[in-house]
């Protein structure tokens, strides 16, 4: 078992949970060239940030066609996915870390689901509609963000209106697989008063989530699984004087998905194969969000308050287990956060505290007599941090921060972090070269899920522990940027399933990321993006290690071609190596061509098409889960 550090006392300040403040966290991507927001809880220029951070751009999505925010997790060095086809229940790892060390933020709301596993928050229905910006976090961040941020964070801030008047957009396509998709927005600003609404949905016929080709000859894969979903989002603001604002922000977001058991376990025969028909899942999810900001009139002290709610209702039918009418799930995060930061020339400081409330309620069958088992939980903590930045040159920043949570079921526990960042203007030719490393312990609370579930439930489990880093150096040329990273990760008392949760050993990840663009014409753009990870477990605590279950190798490349103006072609290559650690058998190694083109037939109108998976490339990401065959879509665009 996991030794817990205990604390006299907590620190009477609650935690500035929003990522950034809110005046600067929904302005439009164009306002936020060269400033980072995530890896520090401040506005900060890119160029003193220590960490590996990889920013994804309004242009960026228009450019990849994503409809789902996991398509363009896809093309960033360091995450893989565990399926990438919409509707599927997906894990997204960073730095091979597991799903539910990953933190996602939406305009500063904390995202997790409490009557989950794990508490992670499943990406799977979140579009990439209206999203101004996305910072992805690479690596350990607890010190700064807590429990869920052992492997990095996802932060997503949504577009805001930012001139007056009202601005209507639309979009709608269709394609194969029966995939109708669309959404509207219209956004309205009026002096110191904004808004934003947006509505959208999406649906598609299958093809089956179980892949026919690991299936069983007796027990055949034959039906497709169709997924649908819908929902709405949007902000309010006012400023109410130079210095002072307010916003609400909010989205629900409702779906339904056939998950098929991929890995289905045959006691008899002793043998793992995909059978049809093994569990339907509605979802219901929604969040909101008040909150403040502070800007002194000199601009160096900041304040950033929030009060947050996100709700998970889950009804899982179809699986004998399951109760007549439906497992029923429904998880409550509660979060209230406060930070301050004042900025002191050569030095900044920011400091905050955070008061969270996990609950969870489900009432399901029991896997062996069908009975009905509730179960009703709940988890608060409170947390304090700070975190000081030093800039002795002008090219040098050094930054320091610690934090402590307290839990209400098992104590207390201290992270830390540092890093450093040293620019080198000229070097190599470039306009900039960055050099930065960091290096910091995590923490990961077990779930209400592991603590007390009447089946499964271990209420002596402590809290996962990690340490890690990484070195790397960021280049900008004219007509080149690159990031190279090496990085590190050890994760101690890891919490798994062998009948009950069990904290059971530990595992060590190790790699590259590979992330450059090259624009060798004014009419060419090349992107690249490579990972290579060493993750290992070894979970009798005996030094022999395992392979986990994570491609060694994995990237993606994309040539742009804009020939001429409001034309846009894209060729693009996603690719991984084989796995042979994959739960129920190997997935073979692939490699899969896609085609993007739009074009704007005037400044309000565009049309844009793709065609994915141009070779009909068999291929899985996750044994036994099936992927789209060629498939191609086409749709429009309009704004006025």
């Amino acid at each position: 078992m996991k030794k817990k550090t205990h604390f006299v006392s907590l620190l009477a300040l609650s935690l500035a949970g929003l990522a950034s403040h809110p005046a600067r966290a929904e302005t439009s991507a164009d306002d936020y060239d060269g400033i980072i927001v995530t890896a520090s809880r401040v506005v900060t220029e890119a160029r003193q940030i220590g960490s590996a951070v990889t920013v994804v751009t309004e242009e960026d999505i228009r450019r990849t066609q994503a409809v789902f925010v996991k398509e363009l997790l896809q093309d960033i060095a360091g995450v893989q996915l565990s399926s990438d086809r919409p509707g599927d229940f997906t894990s997204v790892s960073i730095r091979g870390s597991d799903n539910d060390h990953l933190l996602w933020l939406i305009d500063g709301i904390r995202l997790g689901d409490p009557s989950s596993i794990s508490r992670e928050f499943q990406p799977d229905h979140l579009v990439s509609r209206d999203i101004a910006r996305m910072e992805v976090l690479h690596g350990n961040q607890s010190s700064l963000y807590g429990s869920d941020a052992i492997g990095g964070v996802v932060n997503i801030i949504t577009q805001r209106a930012a001139e007056d008047g009202v601005r209507v957009n639309a979009e709608g396509e269709a394609g194969s697989h029966g995939t109708v998709n669309g959404g509207a927005s219209v956004l309205g600003k009026a002096g110191a008063l904004d808004f934003r609404l947006t509505a959208t949905g999406y649906s598609h016929d299958g093809p089956s989530y179980a892949d026919p080709r690991t299936g069983n000859a007796a027990n055949p894969v034959t039906e497709n699984d169709g997924y649908w979903r819908y929902g709405l989002n949007g902000r309010a603001g006012v400023a109410v004087s130079d210095t002072l604002s307010f916003q609400l922000v909010g989205f629900w977001q409702k779906a339904r998905s056939n998950l098929d058991d991929t890995t289905y376990y045959d006691y008899l025969t002793d043998e793992i194969y995909s059978v049809d028909n093994f569990t339907t899942v509605r979802k219901r999810e929604y969040a909101g969000a008040a909150q403040a900001n502070f800007v002194s009139a000199d601009g160096k002290l900041r304040a950033d308050a929030s009060i947050s709610r996100f709700v998970s209702r889950r009804l899982h039918f179809g699986n004998p287990s399951n109760l007549p009418e439906g497992d029923k799930y429904k998880g409550t995060l509660d979060t209230a956060h406060l930070n301050l930061g004042y900025d002191g020339g050569i030095w900044s400081v920011a400091a905050g505290g955070n008061w969270q409330r996990e609950k969870s309620d489900q009432r399901v069958g029991d896997w062996m007599t069908g009975d009905p088992v509730p179960f009703a939980a709940s988890i608060t903590t409170r947390a304090a941090y700070a975190e000081l930045a030093l800039r002795p040159t002008e090219n040098l920043t050094l930054t320091g921060a610690a934090r402590i949570d307290d839990n209400s079921r098992f104590g207390s526990f201290d992270t830390y972090r540092g890093t450093i960042s040293y620019v080198v203007p000229g070097a190599l030719g470039a306009d900039s070269v960055k050099f930065r490393a960091s290096y910091g312990t995590g923490a990961k609370a077990p779930s209400l899920y592991q603590l007390f579930d009447p089946t499964y439930g271990n209420p002596d489990l402590q809290a996962e522990t990690s340490r890690g880093g990484d070195v790397g150096v960021d280049m900008n040329f004219d007509r080149f940027s690159a990031q190279l990273s090496w990085f590190f990760n050890r994760n101690s008392n890891e919490i798994g399933w062998d009948g009950i949760y069990r904290q059971y050993g530990r595992t060590r990840k190790q790699g590259i990321e590979v992330a450059f663009v090259l624009e060798p014409t004014p009419w060419a753009t090349i992107r690249q993006s490579f990972t290579y990870l060493e993750a290992e477990s070894d979970p009798n605590r005996d030094g022999v290690y395992q392979n986990m279950g994570r491609p060694k190798h994995s990237g993606s490349t994309s040539l742009t071609l804009t020939p001429v103006e409001r034309l846009s072609l894209t060729a693009r290559a996603r690719y991984r190596d084989r796995n042979d650690a994959s739960y129920g058998g190997s997935t073979p190694a692939y490699a899969v061509v896609d085609l993007l083109g739009s074009y704007g037939i005037t400044d309000a109108i565009e049309i844009h098409g793709r065609v994915v998976n141009l070779f009909d490339k068999w291929y899985q990401l996750s044994y036994g889960t099936n992927t789209l065959g060629l498939s191609a879509y086409g749709g429009v665009r309009v704004s006025f």
